[in-house]
């Protein structure tokens, strides 16, 4: 199970200056239940508080949106991706308790694997 990626910073060969710009945090998510629209659903509903924290410039959350490309991966069920004015705002918000508390009570007895990618929006 990768589920411990969404709640550990990957470090780069370079560390990011605090203040180098916009953060993207992209979560991608399989189910236990793949593919079932009512797990699905639990997913979304149980997320839906995360964007009401502060550090956050912008939330998005959907379900899978099929592809026939061979570069497209349309293997999992959910994805998130949340903007942050900088580096330290993410790390703020992957502190945060109710992150914690979300995910601990709420999103891992659904999650099967997860994978994160979060890059610093180009000048």
């Amino acid at each position: 199970m990768i589920f411990s990626l969404m709640f550990t910073a990957v470090s780069s060969a370079e560390p990011v200056p605090p203040t180098a710009g916009r953060v993207h945090h992209v979560v991608i998510v399989w189910l236990k239940e793949h593919g079932n629209p009512e797990a699905r659903r639990q997913y979304i509903e149980a997320t839906q508080s995360l964007s009401k924290l502060p550090m956050l410039l912008s939330y998005q959350v959907g379900t899978v949106l099929p592809g026939k490309r061979d570069v497209v991966d349309s293997s999992y069920d959910v994805a998130i991706v949340a903007t942050f004015e900088n580096a330290q705002a993410l790390d703020e918000y992957s502190r945060h308790p109710d992150h914690d508390k979300v995910i601990d009570e709420k999103l891992k007895q659904l999650v099967d694997k997860v994978l994160v990618y979060d890059f610093v929006e180009a000048p």
